[in-house]
């Protein structure tokens, strides 16, 4: 079961295509001049944004894993020897302690990512919330010096940083500039991410994926491409890395060992950045891709409900099912569901208000059985669902519950909505015509026991019922 918390929060795959584009940008940032800016002694970076941005629209773990990445693209960098004697704390080859630098690139990183994360979640629980977000977001680069120079503080005194040195020169210009910056750009995401055109984005990625039967295959094949892409790239640059030592010599520039592998590492980071915009090519083209699908399926789908139409959702069922595997456990549950009275609800308060309660019906569906579920209108009042988890019997009956409790919710001159539900388990893959029939019989033993209830099947038998 997948209930649903907010309208505006993002789903678990839509996190983590966040996730994985934050990570892409994050990258592209530490290995270029997007995030960093170089001031004698150390250097400043705008680097922290995409943690702070993975902070606001996804959660803690994930912007202290955007954090880390931070963390180790520094450490990257640091462990060159032309890099400044500064910059040389954060590499665990140059500084002296191996233990004190991991800490000082990597770990003040994450957690600047956590803490970030944390009180953006404190955030979303005030009203005003885009305020508080922008507030947040204004300390984030306090936030991060103060935990940079904490750990050099504690394992480098003798650079000569520490906590104090986070608030040093905060209500300059330059700094209130920067930290408005910060907060205006995070912000702008969180906006974005909150809006009705974003909203209706991802409820199409959604309702695509659910669709798409031939998932696996091109999750497959782009697998390949990557691993494929990763080697080539790997090749490249160190090709070019031996080419460019080659014409060096022949120019009558010998390089030494030291300046051998600085250029190697120069040509690492130019890597770095290759992966970083491969990852957001590649994240355009699923999200592409499945937008796409979603348009040639649009046709497909019920126009008032949203939900499949009768002839969209047997085809989609077959193939779901066809693409089972025995180890994959039981299919799931093929569902029945029936408004009580529709023709009441429509006789006495009109077609407007029968349209409401279709609309409140499919709703409640997709929020309790979410996006692993199949969810068609049969015509009339009738849904079918193909319910792709093993559940139990029990489970089912608390998804079931919760169901008709949020639809007794609506109601007409004190008269609730109600439903009654046949369910069929699904033990192995069958003729979705055929589950068809067995789950509306037992959607008819469900009204003729009183209706407003659910009767739990497997092949012939009904083995429980409850409202």
């Amino acid at each position: 079961m997948h209930d649903l918390k907010a309208h505006a929060t993002p789903s678990v795959e839509m996190r983590r295509y966040l996730l994985l584009f934050l990570v892409a940008v994050e990258l592209l940032m530490s290995f270029s001049f997007l995030g960093y800016i170089h001031v004698d002694p150390i250097s400043i970076t705008t680097a922290y944004l995409p943690v702070l941005v993975a902070g606001a629209l996804t959660g803690p773990g994930e912007a202290a894993i955007v954090g880390t990445v931070f963390g180790l693209a520094s450490m990257w960098k640091a462990s060159a020897s032309y890099v400044m004697a500064a910059d040389q704390l954060f590499s665990p080859l140059l500084s002296g302690s191996p233990v004190g630098s991991l800490l000082l690139s990597v770990g003040s990183r994450a957690l600047f990512g956590l803490v970030s994360g944390l009180l953006y979640m404190a955030a979303r629980r005030l009203r005003s919330t885009a305020v508080w977000i922008a507030v947040a977001s204004f300390f984030g680069r306090m936030i991060h010096s103060l935990m940079v120079y904490s750990v050099m503080g504690l394992f480098f005194p003798e650079a000569g940083f520490g906590p104090a040195d986070a608030f040093s020169g905060f209500f300059t210009l330059s700094n209130v500039g920067a930290n408005l910056f910060s907060a205006a750009v995070v912000l702008v995401f969180w906006q974005l991410t909150h809006s009705q055109l974003w909203q209706r984005f991802q409820r199409r990625l959604e309702i695509s994926r659910s669709l798409d039967a031939g998932d696996r295959y091109h999750l497959l094949a782009l697998a390949i491409t990557i691993v494929v892409t990763m080697i080539s790239v790997v090749a490249v640059t160190f090709y070019f890395v031996h080419r460019m030592d080659y014409v060096l010599e022949v120019n009558g520039i010998t390089l030494t060992d030291t300046g051998y592998a600085d250029m190697l590492h120069l040509q690492v980071q130019f890597l770095f950045g290759i992966v970083s915009l491969m990852i957001l090519v590649i994240l355009f083209l699923i999200l592409n891709r499945r937008y796409t699908s979603y348009m040639a399926l649009e046709g497909k789908l019920d126009s008032l409900t949203g939900v499949m139409t009768r002839r969209a959702f047997f085809p989609a069922c077959s193939a779901r099912l066809q693409a089972w595997k025995p180890q994959d456990g039981p299919c799931g549950y093929f569902v029945m569901v029936d408004l009580d009275h529709f023709k009441d609800i429509n006789d006495a308060h009109g077609h407007p208000e029968g349209d409401r309660a279709l609309k409140e019906v499919a709703q409640r569906l997709r929020e309790i059985f979410g996006r692993d579920c199949l969810i068609g209108r049969m015509g009339g009042d009738e849904f079918a669902l193909l319910v792709c988890e093993d559940l139990s019997p029990a489970e089912m009956e608390v998804a079931l519950r919760r169901f008709l409790e949020r639809v007794r919710k609506t109601s007409w001159d004190g008269h609730p909505l109600t439903c009654s539900i046949g369910a069929l388990r699904v033990p192995e893959p069958r003729a979705p015509e055929e589950l068809y029939l067995e789950a509306d019989r037992l959607l008819y033993a469900a009204k003729e026991q009183g209706r407003n209830r659910y009767v739990i099947g497997e092949g012939e038998t009904a083995c429980a019922a409850g409202e």
